[in-house]
């Protein structure tokens, strides 16, 4: 799918500003104190904003095309993915996470030291100044120059897909940048790979078209390069907005968080438009008006002790809004023995004196 900036709509152009809502879940914070075995039922609400999230969870792994054909615009490249990255940062705030990987004529994973060839050269990290360092460090020729016209563009996209370090509830996006054809891996086994694990695939092309119609036919979203960073940021911005337009779920929940000492279930008891089905709202949703969605959380204490979590509002798996939850340790009071018992601690205690006595 091919997008350009100014087919954006007005809401779109409002997140891009800071202008929208961001999505929310409330109450934003709940404790309560639990017995073992005890269980509390509460109402959360989850708003999906008009525009886009602002403060969602993002992984953005960035993906060169390193051959020798790219010598004149590698530059342009990596400064593209370096506005990016800051760009997304300061949309989204601190929950932004990148990676860094390179192909050209081999595409491979790294064993112990990463050899010739490595994908990823940074894995995903929330550490700003390695994602920034790792873009920095991309050269030319590394791991080779390439060799025939085509580069390891579908390889290296499932490699990244299937084995860089995403974040649980992530919304997760691969930035691949090349000025050639794409070679390896099939394309249904690439569109799986990041099906599987919910990737958003945007391109940009450095080249003629060649890379932008094999990325097309990955599901990308796609990007001719323009004549200066500043624009291939905005268009890339606008590509991430795209990706966050419509949806098809809403769920809420820990993401395991709350184990061992808590378990949490919920249920889905109303949906702007669409369709309740279990834990989900489920329908063709679109952010042009906010909608709100409402889900039963059942929390149920299973061990004793203090346990502070997070519960989340999921939109198609990828956390858009968090809340905190705190259960304190409940006092753990001594368990009665049954009168039997007594009476055996009571002999046990005589017969010790006897033998004292004995003694």
């Amino acid at each position: 799918m091919s997008l350009k900036l100014a087919s954006l709509s007005v809401a779109a152009l409002g997140f891009l500003a800071g202008g929208a809502l961001a999505d929310s879940i409330s109450p934003d914070s709940f404790t309560a104190d639990l017995a073992v075995g005890e269980s509390v039922t509460i109402t959360k609400t989850v708003t999906v904003s008009a525009g886009g999230p602002s403060d969602a969870l993002i992984d953005a792994y960035f993906l060169f095309d390193t051959s020798g054909s790219m010598g004149g615009v590698i530059n342009a490249a990596k400064a593209a993915a370096g506005d990016i990255f800051s760009t997304i940062a300061t949309e989204f705030g601190a929950g932004v996470a990148g990676g860094v990987g390179v192909f050209s004529e081999s595409a491979a994973l790294p064993s112990g030291i990463a050899p010739p060839g490595s994908v990823i050269n940074q894995n995903v990290t929330t550490t700003t100044a390695d994602v920034i360092s790792g873009i920095n460090n991309v050269t030319l020729c590394n791991p080779d120059c390439g060799g025939d016209f085509p580069e390891s563009a579908n390889t290296a996209i499932e490699l990244v897909a299937e084995n860089a370090s995403w974040r649980p509830g992530s919304n997760r996006f691969i930035f691949a940048f090349s000025d050639a054809s794409s070679k390896g891996s099939a394309d249904a086994d690439v569109i799986a790979a990041l099906a599987a694990e919910g990737i958003r695939l945007v391109s940009l092309d450095f080249g003629s078209g060649a890379f932008t119609t094999d990325m097309a036919e990955l599901g990308a979203i796609t990007f001719s390069s323009s004549a200066t960073p500043g624009s291939i940021v905005d268009d890339v911005t606008a590509g991430i907005v795209e990706g966050f337009s419509e949806y098809e779920t809403v769920s809420v929940g820990d993401l395991g968080g709350g184990g061992p000492l808590i378990s949490v279930s919920a249920v889905c008891t109303g949906a702007d438009i669409g369709a309740c089905v279990g834990d989900s709202a489920v329908g063709e949703y679109d952010r042009s008006v906010d909608r709100t969605f409402t889900f039963d959380v059942t929390f149920t204490r299973t061990g004793a002790g203090t346990s502070v979590f997070d519960t989340f509002a999921l939109v198609d798996g990828g956390i858009v809004a968090t809340e905190a939850d705190r259960f304190p340790g409940p006092d753990v009071a001594p368990v009665p023995l049954p009168a039997a018992a007594w009476m055996l601690i009571a002999g046990l205690g005589g017969m010790g004196l006897l033998r004292r006595r004995q003694k």
